[in-house]
């Protein structure tokens, strides 16, 4: 199996295909969660980005950051996809937190009924390839 060394983590990809590519997150040895590029377009040079770590006791410790940046490196140096949009609850104060200091941006918000029929409140968030270069000081493709 491909992996992708981050800082902190190693990306491990488990069976891509055309339009997705999924990692396991590894600390060492152990699988902490799960992070993929969805909807790849390749046309457009777009894709979502979702991301899962597993226990919430290895949440703030910078393990699904180095998660993201390692994955969107790939994305716009190794893909050179030119777009990343995710999907986040705007109750989920860390995981903004999180896709605010990669660099993403809020574009939009959607409301939407749970199945307990309350309102749930979601950010649409995005990073352009340029904007992420910039933030990350790394080298122009």
């Amino acid at each position: 199996m491909s992996q992708l060394m981050g800082g902190k983590v190693a990306l491990e990809l488990v069976k891509p295909n055309r339009y997705r590519v999924h990692y396991h997150i590894l600390l060492g040895t152990k699988r902490i969660g799960e992070i993929e590029l969805d909807h790849i377009a390749w046309r457009s040079g777009e894709a979502e980005l979702k991301i899962d770590i597993f226990d919430p006791l290895m949440h703030n410790h910078g393990y699904g950051t180095d998660a993201i940046i390692t994955l969107l490196e790939q994305a716009f140096l190794t893909m050179n996809l030119t777009r990343i949009y995710l999907r986040v609850q705007a109750s989920n104060e860390k995981a903004l937190h999180c896709y605010e200091k990669v660099g993403f941006r809020k574009e939009g918000r959607l409301q939407r009924l749970t199945e307990s029929n309350t309102e749930e409140e979601i950010f649409l968030m995005a990073l352009e390839k340029a904007r992420f270069q910039n933030h990350h000081h790394l080298r122009a493709i």
